[in-house]
């Protein structure tokens, strides 16, 4: 279970890092299957960085619900 905080750091590492993947494959010149393998993982971390942002949206985090405590107090 993890909290909303490490939520939106994990999107934004995971979008930032696959948009400079993406982004160095097409500046650098490198041959036609280097450039495929760095594209596909560039956007697999786009892919989820995306997939983050229903469940932030959503606030589906914690599925257990709500939590019942009883208390007692003995004097």
């Amino acid at each position: 279970m993890m909290d909303r905080a490490t939520g939106i750091i994990l999107m934004v590492v995971f979008g930032t890092l696959g948009i400079a993947v993406l982004v160095l494959a097409w500046l650098q010149p490198m041959s036609g299957a280097e450039r495929g393998l760095a594209t596909v993982m560039g956007a697999v971390g786009l892919g989820v960085a995306a997939s983050r942002i229903p469940a932030l949206k959503s606030g589906e985090e914690n599925k257990a619900g709500p939590v019942v405590v009883h208390t007692e107090i003995r004097k």
